[in-house]
């Protein structure tokens, strides 16, 4: 609702300020460069074994990483002066997480002389979906005299709701092994992590462009654009699609202690060209 209101507020004064200085329309196209990765490693704590000489030691690991996607964007820029002006702008950046290396591994020490059982558990790749980030600016805007310009503007930027949810498949240990037969069962279990509706924040936007004139009230314009906004943290759960033994609840329960948040921090740069209109 406030993004709503204020690129409304912004478009009805635009007939006001276009009758005292120069008003700047311009609609932005290129891609995302995201800097957010994670690596989560986790171990159901310290197994006790009531067998002389036999000892065991398990972890898993996965990652999450982010990649680049479409950025659309458009911006409206009063200026007051020929090199100053006031900018409101809306960005709509695609991000995109993945998640990689899912693994678990045991190994489960015996004593000698026999040798130790490895077990490597390649898990099921998990699945990330993450809404587009979709901030508004208000911008100081600077750009030089000339024919071909520069441009440097800047400012606040608010984020709204950045949904978000992870799902990853975990080991959660050891359940049963036979000695006899030298070989274990590792148990497993799905886990998410949901983003909170209704949370916003506040960041910040730097870009630098070049403004190329393509006629008396045209330009091409090429942009390079940060931004950046507060960590937002999201805390893992079960998905319970089975009943749990009691083992399986113990070790959940470990798990679930010693597995990070998702830390997700809003940080990106995108690169643009656009189209760039003056009245």
């Amino acid at each position: 609702m406030n993004r709503a209101l204020a690129l409304l507020l912004a478009v009805l004064a635009a007939p006001a300020l276009a009758g005292a200085g120069e008003l700047e329309l311009t609609g932005y196209g290129g891609y995302t460069f995201p800097f957010y990765s994670q690596t989560f490693k986790y171990d159901p704590g310290p197994v006790s074994v009531p067998i002389p000489g036999v000892s065991v030691e398990q972890s898993g690991s996965f990652d999450l990483k982010a990649s680049g996607a479409p950025a659309f964007a458009g911006g409206m820029a009063f200026y007051v002066t020929d090199g100053f002006g006031f900018e409101v702008r809306y960005d709509r950046a695609d991000l995109t997480v993945e998640t990689q290396a899912a693994s678990y591994t045991v190994r489960v020490g015996l004593p000698a002389p026999l040798d130790p059982v490895l077990a490597d558990l390649a898990l099921t790749k998990g699945t990330v979906d993450l809404e587009a980030a979709a901030p508004v600016s208000f911008n100081l805007k600077l750009r030089t005299p000339g024919h071909v310009r520069f441009t440097i503007s800047g400012g606040a930027s608010r984020l709204g709701d950045l949904q978000l949810q992870a799902k990853q498949t975990v080991g959660l240990g050891v359940i049963a092994f036979n000695l006899e037969q030298n070989n274990i069962q590792v148990g497993t279990i799905g886990i998410r992590a949901t983003s909170v509706a209704g949370t916003s924040t506040w960041g910040g936007n730097l870009g630098l462009g070049l403004q190329i004139p393509i006629g008396e009230h045209a330009a091409l314009v090429l942009e390079g654009r940060g931004f950046y906004f507060p960590k937002r943290t999201v805390e893992w759960e079960a998905i319970l699609d089975r009943p749990l033994s009691a083992i399986e609840k113990a070790l959940l329960a470990r798990v679930q202690e010693r597995l990070p948040p998702v830390e997700f921090e809003p940080w990106w740069v995108q690169a643009t060209a656009g189209l760039a209109i003056r009245f």
